[in-house]
């Protein structure tokens, strides 16, 4: 049986992938033994990309695997939006952002959830969800633009599968990943459906994915602007109507603070021309919506 598996290569600052295939052997019981060991202690440290050094025992085979299953569960548990034109817009604005990224190579898929609440969430695996009530909420394609670099930022930097390896310990490598603990599997599965989140992250997380979304979105063509112009109507929204935010809240603290780091950050930004604020068919992808 062939099994790929995704190498990071190059610096940090281009993207690259390499793709081996293996053909699967019949080891022994005692090879195979070491082989667990080896990979758990290699697994423990990223070698390289934006996360190099970062403790996370999940290979990235193992992430892209379980993204798949995931993908596929909430497929059939969350209510997903099958308008071709409203979702290839959507994967196109995603796309252009992954490739600005170190996982550009990597298979990267973008979904919409039919689903009021104004929120956005990354699966491990390259997969990003965006709600229909954020399309809503948003006042151009720049701002949509910011909120799914940020949640492309938590993919790149595998923030998901850093919390899990934190959270479980070797319990990730010879279970989740392998699919032998279904417990730990349901209950990730769950957290999705019911709060739209994958995890809750940390605020050196939430800062990291801030400054490499600016950087991608940016290098993308569009304007970062847009970030910190919808991170202040997430909180406008929170005073005024906080039931419509409590998800995205929930896995995504958002202050002054953290909005102030991302403006100073884009004012020291070289200028750079015709920086997309708004296009031809946003307004249009509303309307679809129904907005």
């Amino acid at each position: 049986m062939d099994v790929a598996r995704y190498y990071p290569a190059g610096p940090a600052t281009k993207a690259a992938y390499r793709l081996d295939r293996e053909d699967d052997m019949d080891i022994g019981r005692g090879r195979r033994g070491i082989i667990v060991l080896a990979a758990f202690a290699a697994a423990a440290c990223a070698s390289s990309g934006v996360n190099k050094g970062d403790f996370n025992l999940v290979s990235y085979q193992e992430e892209w695997q379980l993204g798949a299953q995931l993908e596929q569960d909430i497929a059939r548990q969350m209510p997903l939006v099958r308008d071709a034109t409203l979702v290839n817009y959507v994967s196109r604005i995603g796309q252009r952002i992954v490739s600005q990224t170190e996982l550009a190579q990597a298979p990267w898929e973008f979904h919409v959830v039919s689903d009021n609440q104004v929120n956005a969430f990354n699966i491990p695996g390259g997969h990003v969800y965006v709600n229909t009530g954020l399309i809503c909420a948003n006042d151009n394609v720049a701002e949509l633009a910011g909120v799914m670099a940020h949640e492309i930022s938590h993919g790149v930097s595998r923030h998901a599968t850093e919390q899990l390896s934190k959270a479980y310990g070797a319990n990730i490598l010879v279970g989740l990943a392998l699919g032998a603990n279904p417990p730990i599997y349901q209950q990730l599965l769950a957290q999705i459906i019911a709060g739209g989140t994958f995890a809750r992250f940390s605020r050196d997380a939430e800062n990291e994915s801030d400054r490499l979304g600016v950087l991608y979105m940016y290098n993308a063509g569009y304007d970062p602007v847009g970030m910190v112009t919808m991170f202040q109507e997430l909180i406008s929204r929170r005073k005024s109507r906080p039931s419509s935010v409590e998800n995205f809240f929930s896995s995504h603290p958002i202050t002054e603070d953290r909005i102030e780091e991302v403006r100073i950050q884009i004012q020291q930004l070289p200028p750079k021309p015709n920086l997309i604020l708004r296009d031809g068919e946003f307004e249009n992808m509303q309307r679809r919506v129904g907005c």
